[in-house]
């Protein structure tokens, strides 16, 4: 019997080979039980998928940080450019040694942002030449219409 302090009394003389209570029992005969088939090296593989892990997280953020560093090295005013919120603007002034760029969102707006605030040059075509295009095609369907 068990007893209700946690630890298995010791068998009784003469009682060695029967199983203690709350114990399985022995297999019989003197066969030791199946070995547990061999591991590929213990931790060895998940260790493996850490550092390759670590590794590509590490080129990722270099990757960044360079082509980051590389887009404010190349600013210049008159740029335009795109900012992470969202913003479009033109860049008046650079002020180096703050590293902060003032941006005209909108004639005689002018707000300031951090150089690292800025995703990248504006590819698009701005306003004036959206309707200068426009304004060209109503001028070549007049023409063809005489």
């Amino acid at each position: 019997m068990a007893s209700s302090y946690g630890f298995q009394p010791t068998t009784a003389p003469g009682r060695e080979g029967a199983p203690v209570e709350g114990q399985p029992a022995a297999p019989p005969g003197d066969q030791a039980p199946p070995a547990a088939p061999p591991g590929l090296g213990g931790g060895a593989p998940m260790m493996v998928m850490f550092a390759l892990t670590l590794v590509f997280l590490f080129v990722m953020t270099r990757n960044q940080s360079k082509r980051q560093k590389q887009l404010e090295s190349s600013l210049k005013s008159g740029d335009r450019v795109l900012t992470q919120s969202g913003l479009v603007g033109k860049i008046v002034e650079i002020n180096p040694n703050t590293g902060r760029v003032k941006l005209e969102i909108a004639p005689g707006v002018n707000v300031q942002i951090l150089k690292t605030a800025i995703q990248g040059v504006d590819g698009g075509e701005t306003p004036a030449e959206t309707k200068d295009k426009a304004a060209e095609k109503v001028a070549e369907k007049a023409s063809e219409k005489k």
